[in-house]
């Protein structure tokens, strides 16, 4: 079923901890994920920061209000699911919280099993917020990053997860399928309480369908395509399945080389595109799919606001048909030059005023 957006050309900006931590003196300890009086001003002081800062282009809110938001959109993060199965959790003031990778033993694995993922933390104390959240406000709005099967699986096994691929592949797939399943029952969860699963993930989506569930293959970028359709393809379909519509977030630089695997998941509807990816290779290999360009935070650190033009211009007519696509960049580092963001929104209003 093709994804009607919202409108022409969507574009996104999420600054990454640091940004709002030197600039604005946010922390992201416990109380910033788990407290519900601090996750409700967190979110509107970021919506009131942006508007003040960048409200010219569309972004933030005027006079924001308090709102229940569950979990964080205005930055990037995924850690609930493998500190539900058994990873150690480190927060920061000025980071993302990290996952401690686990490195479990082939005994360890085996004897792993799909948990009450609604009574171990890191998931209690979020439905804890969930439940005063809704008695406050009769609703809840965000969600919970339930990130992606091999992410998850080298969280708990760490590099040998590539080795048993070749020495041990039923090891691997009994890791991955505790770990998909588990990934499925807090997606499920949450998106009972809240409506969605994945506007942590990447809140592009809100610009097209808030209901898209966006599986996060960060690290299949680390693999081939041979490697990817043998173990990830099959939970990849399992997931498209159970959780329609169903998306796919590739942040790497080569999308390129899994296109025909993504291609074989007949009900993705939508891919993040990851910076450095031959965007017109796979356009071509998914003709169908809403694309979803990501620009690169690191870059915008240093190029001129003509480059970031240049870049845009480039990426969305690679892109093209421009009505299934969108631009975003995710993770933007204090000392981002304020017109570099501009620029980008610059090149959309262009285009959104010329249509496709």
């Amino acid at each position: 079923m093709p994804i009607e957006p919202r409108r022409f050309l969507p574009v996104s900006v999420v600054f990454h901890p640091h940004w709002w931590n030197q600039n604005y003196e946010f922390h992201f300890t416990e109380d910033f994920f788990y407290n519900p009086n601090v996750r409700v001003e967190s979110e509107r002081k970021m919506r009131q920061i942006l508007y003040d800062r960048f409200g010219d282009i569309g972004l933030g809110e005027k006079n924001a209000l308090p709102r229940p938001v569950v979990g964080p959109v205005h930055h990037a993060l995924g850690y609930v699911v493998p500190a539900i199965l058994g990873c150690d959790v480190q927060y920061f003031e000025d980071s993302s919280p990290q996952v401690i990778t686990a490195d479990m033993s082939e005994e360890e694995i085996l004897s792993l099993e799909v948990p009450d993922v609604q009574a171990i933390s890191p998931m209690k104390e979020i439905i804890e917020m969930m439940n005063v959240l809704e008695q406050r406000f009769g609703y809840l709005e965000g969600d919970i990053n339930w990130e992606g099967v091999q992410n998850i699986a080298l969280y708990l096994r760490g590099n040998q997860l590539f080795v048993d691929y070749y020495t041990n592949p039923g090891l691997a797939r009994r890791l991955m399928d505790v770990v998909v399943r588990t990934m499925l029952e807090v997606a499920r969860y949450v998106r009972s309480r809240t409506g969605t699963t994945s506007l942590t993930v990447n809140p592009s989506i809100a610009n097209i369908d808030p209901k898209i569930n966006l599986h996060s293959n960060c690290s299949v970028t680390m693999i081939s395509n041979e490697t990817y359709e043998e173990f990830l393809l099959p939970y990849d379909i399992y997931l498209s399945e159970r959780l329609q519509p169903y998306g796919i977030h590739h942040c790497g630089d080569n999308m390129e080389h899994v296109k025909e695997g993504f291609a074989k998941v007949e009900k993705c509807e939508f891919f993040d595109v990851g910076w450095g990816s031959n965007v017109a290779e796979c356009r071509e290999a998914l003709p169908d799919a809403w694309f979803n360009i990501r620009l690169s935070p690191v870059k915008l650190m240093t190029c001129t606001p003509q480059e970031v033009k240049c870049d845009v211009e480039t990426l969305i007519l690679q892109a093209a048909p421009l009505e299934k696509v969108g631009v975003c960049c995710i993770n933007m580092d204090a000392g981002i030059p304020d017109e570099n963001i501009r620029a980008i929104f610059e090149v959309v209003k262009q285009y959104r005023r010329y249509g496709a």
